[in-house]
């Protein structure tokens, strides 16, 4: 659950690749496509075996305040089978209960800025930044957006030379990589405590025999570990790392203390827990444990699910390229 007031911002960079490589269609263009999608309800769509819903919602190009322009779209995940939100009156500790309604599911959101021009000339690499939600990470969020490029490039038929100089159909391919803090990196060389590991196999686990009416969703292992004295956090989580993949976990969730910061005395210091989820096919752990985040105080509160673009959130996020 979100601080209403308060919200997280991820740093990523983009990447989009074609095939056959190639230069690119203009970004402003395929984001203009994007809009128009959004618009016609075709970027909704159900994932992880139907279980839930991904969208995008909204769109739009909005100026950045050093010039040039970004694409402003904010997505909204679904989850039917996500426990009923329940509220606290605190001076008779009566509780109000939002029971879902038949065909509801709980619903979370998330603002995402993408850049509209690459980081470098002949460039396919572009700024990204994330609003940090349940349930609306790197992954699901890269996922949705090579589904609608893919979409986009087919539709408007986009084409690229090949090696021969034929005019061919292109394909992309989207990563999406985290910006590294170094001063998280840095901080996790000392004396950073490992509070909680968690491994997740999201897949439905096999070789389990639910009773009737009941299914098995996914498959979590939590570890209790001593982190050697002499052993870097990062380097621990890389000797677990093969062994969680034989294990065929997909994820690693992990919440880990650095050190306090020195403070002047009176003066609190924001907490100095970290908190990350890890894809375990990556080969550098560090680029998700150690990501790049800034953190924006609003005025006007936000709820875990937004029904429009914020426009002070994006003001603030547009703010963090000046």
């Amino acid at each position: 659950m979100q601080n209403s007031h308060e919200r997280q911002i991820v740093h990523f960079h983009m990447t989009v690749n074609t095939s056959p490589a190639g230069h690119l269609p203009d970004m402003e263009l395929i984001a203009a496509h994007l809009i128009q999608r959004v618009r016609a309800g075709k970027t909704i769509q159900p994932v992880e075996a139907e279980r839930y819903q991904i969208a995008i919602t909204h769109a739009e190009i909005t100026p950045k305040p050093n010039g040039g322009k970004a694409l402003v779209m904010l997505f909204t995940f679904a989850d039917p089978d996500a426990a009923a939100a329940a509220n606290i009156h605190l001076p008779t500790r009566r509780v109000r209960r939002l029971e879902k309604l038949r065909d509801e599911a709980r619903g979370y959101s998330a603002h995402v800025i993408m850049d509209l021009s690459p980081m470098g000339q002949n460039d396919h690499t572009y700024a990204v930044l994330l609003e940090s939600a349940e349930r609306l990470g790197k992954t699901r969020v890269r996922q949705m957006l090579d589904f609608q490029f893919r979409s986009i490039f087919h539709d408007a038929r986009f084409v690229i030379p090949d090696a021969a100089g034929n005019p061919v159909m292109a394909k992309p391919r989207i990563t999406l990589d985290t910006v590294a803090s170094e001063k998280l990196r840095a901080a996790a060389r000392g004396e950073a405590e490992l509070k909680q590991l968690r491994l997740i196999d999201v897949s439905p686990p096999k070789g389990f025999d639910p009773p009737a009416g009941a299914k098995v969703r996914r498959r979590e292992m939590f570890l209790t570990v001593d982190v050697p004295a002499a052993m870097a956090l990062e380097d621990f989580l890389k000797s677990i790392q093969p062994w969680a993949l034989q294990e065929g976990f997909e994820d690693m969730y992990v919440v880990w203390e650095r050190p306090p910061e020195s403070v002047p005395a009176g003066t609190l210091s924001r907490s100095q827990t970290e908190r990350a989820k890890i894809d375990l096919a990556q080969a550098d752990i560090g680029e998700t444990l150690f990501a790049r985040k800034q953190f924006v105080n609003l005025a006007i509160p936000l709820d875990d699910l937004s029904t429009s673009i914020s426009a002070e959130l994006t003001q603030a996020m547009l703010a963090m390229w000046a």
